[in-house]
């Protein structure tokens, strides 16, 4: 929820700018109070985190889709660097973490993002002046004599911490208002999309469009974190040189597969769109639906094929769909809301994406339970309900379609 706010913070007032340095400064301040705050505050440190985030994450997307024209063609090839950046901090995260944290301590975490903070400082002079505040003297006002908008909206944050830090212990609540936010961004986009005319609402229009059908697509992607590691840890020989690997460990293929494949879509991208071959959005949209559900049909003929338990080469099959559909859609969904969203509405319109992703975690739980397993069955019992479950969530992506 945090991100709708951001994005509608840094349309309408802040710019992206700012919204980006404001939030990774709180960000880095959760970060260095989630290490030395006694466990029982542990819960206002991680409010921080989120509304930081909030000001952070819509902004930096949204910025970076400002550096290009609404037409450019490297705009998609652009997106999957981003996204092939972000993806390669979170898996060398995971293999030093835990070294990093023994050795220097867990508030390096903090001073990881001031040190981010301290990069984008440097590098705004490669921005071509874009992301500024769209009112700056807005900005200079004093309101009760002494406190700018900026003040505001700081103090602002800290309701929205404390507000936040009551959700995080209240799982329902913030699930309804999850849904009650989500309702009105939605209520609010349509109408402004309806106060537009001609190209822009059509723009505005496709990209509702695209963002739902990513809540289908993502609700099945999720799967991975539930059904898949479960089904790994069941029905799958893990075992490799003599030694069973923990079905956690497969889990890591998939950025694996991302470092290796983020480059050559790039390029890929870039080179079909120099002979005007690129596809357009919607069809990528649509081949993203189709290599997800084939991920999903690969693991059902991997229980046909191998009764009892199925080789683990066939999860890399898995994870080689799964990662090239993430390729496929998630920088491209990005570029999407850049390319589609007009300037004033850029910040909501990416929140309102980030949104959707959220909404399809708490749909692929209930689409987990597909996937449940008695303590007491068989594994030719466990087998057929995960072929049916596989089989389901390959549906899923290709309904999205």
């Amino acid at each position: 929820m945090t991100t709708l706010l951001g994005g509608f913070l840094a349309d309408r007032l802040l710019g992206f700018r700012r919204a980006i340095v404001m939030g990774a400064a709180i960000m880095s301040l959760g970060y260095l109070s989630l290490f030395y705050s006694p466990p029982a505050t542990i819960t206002w440190s991680l409010a921080v985190l989120i509304v930081g985030n909030g000001l952070f994450k819509p902004n930096v997307g949204s910025l970076l889709g400002l550096l290009y024209e609404k037409d450019d063609p490297r705009r998609e090839s652009g997106f999957t660097i981003f996204y092939l950046g972000i993806n390669n901090g979170a898996f060398v995260a995971t293999l030093i973490a835990d070294w990093i944290g023994q050795t220097f301590g867990y508030d390096i975490a903090g001073v990881g993002k001031l040190i981010s903070l301290i990069t984008f400082l440097i590098g705004r002079r490669w921005l071509d002046g874009k992301g500024y505040a769209p009112h700056p003297n807005l900005l200079e006002v004093r309101h009760l004599g002494f406190i700018n908008p900026t003040g505001l909206v700081l103090i602002g944050g800290v309701g929205v911490a404390l507000l936040t830090a009551v959700l995080v212990r209240h799982e329902a609540l913030a699930g309804d208002l999850l849904a009650v936010a989500g309702l009105i961004a939605f209520g609010y986009l349509l109408f402004e999309t309806f106060r537009e005319e001609g190209e822009t609402r059509r723009r505005l229009i496709a990209m509702i469009v695209l963002t739902a059908s990513s809540i289908v697509f993502w609700t099945a992607y999720n799967q991975v974190g539930t059904s898949f590691i479960l089904f790994t840890e069941r029905l799958v020989d893990r075992t490799t040189f003599g030694i069973t690997q923990p079905a956690s460990e497969f889990l890591s293929v998939n950025p694996l597969f991302i470092l290796l494949m983020g480059g050559p879509f790039a390029a890929l991208w870039a080179w079909f769109s120099k002979r005007g071959w690129n596809p357009s959005m919607p069809i990528k949209f649509v081949l993203g639906h189709l290599l997800i559900a084939a991920a999903f049909f690969s693991l059902v003929l991997a229980i046909l094929a191998s009764p009892g338990k199925a080789p683990w080469e066939w999860l890399v099959l898995f994870f080689a769909l799964y990662t090239a559909t993430e390729m496929t859609l998630s920088p491209v969904g990005l570029a999407v809301v850049t390319a589609l969203a007009p300037t004033r509405l850029l910040g909501l319109s990416m929140g309102l994406w980030l949104l959707a992703t959220s909404v399809s975690f708490y749909l692929a739980g209930l689409a987990a339970g597909i996937a449940a397993v008695p303590d007491s069955a068989t594994d030719a019992e466990s087998e057929s309900i995960y072929r049916t479950a596989f089989t389901d969530y390959g549906w899923i992506g290709l309904g999205g379609s």
